[in-house]
């Protein structure tokens, strides 16, 4: 946070104080002369990136009471400035501060118009601090700092005059209501106690006087007039103000006022420009004189601390962001060990129940590999039925034959086996069904080669009256080819055959009809 640097400008010279907590420390002091201009620059070299604000208390200051009709917006601000220009032609240090609405139907805008009437003495110190790029928050007039302090005096709603000591001279204020109508700076030749009573008791009269012929007070109204002085110089003032039917005086030490304002420190003497100082630090005006150009630094140096708080509080949030990711990173930490300690605990668990399960007849494997094999089939869009009922047509005709496997599947595939003209044109189309069936044919012991092969032909024969069926045979009970003899385990075809059973391998095609 840059330093606050409040300069005060007089008739005598330029002040510069330091604020911070309620506390002003004086720094120096620049006279109207080259030497304090060179001076004024050191001190402001040591100081650029602080804050400044310049509040003038001269007597080439106007005040003009205007109205102008209800306007809002640019039509409004062009009055305004007609208006200015028209009493203060001559500086573009004026202002304009609203005191409210009349109260009939137009509803005209009354406005306080304040200007310094001779900028020559107030540019060689801001054009100082222009070129060096001094960021400055306003100008500021003394006078109209007065409406804060009569609000924490709290005279009342009377017409008052405050009367006030700054350097050599008596500043005179004319509050209605608590708004500021008029303000005056008149020298002070005796700044002894009792000169300065007799100057406030001189010119309130004067100022009842004038007040009256400008009609701002009635004929005969009294005015009340609040003097600040130290408090050693109170029971002198009071002798010197006393109470008559136009004016009647309320002294108050500096002290109580600094008090009432919260400045830590009450003035060492009857001046009360700390009292002033110590306002424009803790309640700054909106209004001030200074054109916008004069206020370029000072624009320039909120846009770089607007951006360097949106930075901050985007770093916060970040920062924020972040803890929440660490905290719910560690709290899912935490639940996944949780559930990974109850993951062990059931399964340590089932494995304890599974020991006391009876053996299963056949393995995991095997038991996956047949409950896959079933939901391949529920997911087909047909069921083998059909075909199995076709094919226990012929085992009824041959209760000789024993089957050991059928796989059965849906659409074409590759005839297999010899890949002969016979096996090609008993291959399945798509929509046809197929199974490869292997079986066996039991021998007794007076059973031969021939009696095994008869049963076979006769489960074909049977296989092949049924309606949509093709049969190819792939490998039957004993080797049959041409020329040659049967191969059953005897060189004789009338010879026993062995007691072992004679597999056989039989593709068969059934062609569904749409």
């Amino acid at each position: 946070m840059p330093q606050r640097h409040l300069l005060y400008l007089s008739a005598h010279q330029l002040s510069a104080h330091a604020w911070k907590g309620g506390r002003l420390d004086a720094q120096a002091s620049f006279p109207h002369s080259e030497e304090g201009l060179v001076a004024f620059r050191q001190y402001l070299e040591k100081r650029r990136h602080d804050l400044f604000y310049l509040l003038i208390n001269v007597a080439d200051e106007g005040f003009q009471l205007d109205t102008i009709p209800f306007l809002q917006g640019k039509d409004r601000e062009a009055v305004i400035q007609r208006k200015l220009g028209q009493y203060f032609y001559s500086t573009n240090l004026n202002m304009a501060q609203r005191l409210g609405f009349e109260k009939n139907r137009r509803k005209d805008e009354r406005l306080l118009l304040a200007g310094f009437t001779n900028p020559a003495q107030i540019m060689p110190w801001t054009a100082l601090i222009q070129s060096l790029g001094v960021p400055l928050v306003g100008i500021y007039s003394l006078p109209l700092l007065g409406p804060q302090l009569l609000k924490k005096l709290q005279p009342g709603p009377a017409p008052c005059l405050m009367l006030t000591v700054q350097d050599h001279s008596l500043r005179q204020s004319f509050f209605d209501k608590g708004e500021l109508h008029f303000s005056r700076l008149v020298p002070l030749h005796d700044s002894s106690i009792h000169g300065i009573g007799h100057a406030m008791a001189a010119e309130a009269a004067k100022m009842h006087q004038y007040l009256t012929s400008q009609r701002l007070l009635a004929r005969g109204q009294s005015l009340q007039a609040l003097a600040l002085v130290h408090p050693q110089a109170v029971r002198a003032v009071q002798e010197a103000c006393s109470d008559s039917p136009a004016v009647t005086f309320r002294i108050v030490g500096n002290d109580e006022a600094a008090r009432l304002i919260g400045l830590a420190d009450a003035p060492e003497d009857s001046r009360s420009e700390a009292l002033f100082l110590h306002l424009l630090a803790v309640q700054t005006p909106a209004q001030q004189f200074a054109p916008p150009p004069l206020r370029h630094d000072y624009r320039v140096w909120q846009l770089q601390a607007l951006l360097s708080s949106g930075g901050l509080l985007v770093f916060l949030a970040c920062l924020l962001f972040a803890g929440k990711q660490l905290y719910d990173a560690s709290r899912l930490g935490s639940e996944r060990a949780a559930i990974q300690a109850q993951a062990d605990s059931a399964a340590q668990r089932y494995a304890e129940l599974a020991r006391t399960f009876p053996p299963m007849p056949v393995d995991n494997d095997t038991l996956r590999q047949v409950i896959n094999r079933y939901q391949a089939m529920e997911r087909q869009p047909t069921t083998p039925r059909d075909f199995y009922l076709l094919l226990s047509r012929a085992l009824e005709a041959t209760p000789q034959v024993e089957l050991d496997t059928i796989a059965w599947q849906r659409g074409g595939t590759s005839a297999g086996g010899n890949g002969n003209a016979t096996a090609a044109a008993a291959a399945p189309g798509e929509g046809d069904e197929s199974a490869l069936v292997r079986g066996s044919i039991p021998t007794g012991p007076q059973a031969n080669p021939r009696q095994v092969l008869a049963i076979f032909e006769r489960f074909l024969a049977a296989l092949r009256q049924q309606p949509g069926l093709q049969v190819n045979v792939q490998q039957q009970p004993f080797d049959v080819e041409s020329g040659k003899s049967l191969k059953g385990g005897s060189s004789s075809d009338d010879a026993p055959a062995s007691a072992e059973p004679r597999h056989f391998v039989v593709q068969i095609v059934h062609r569904v009809t749409p």
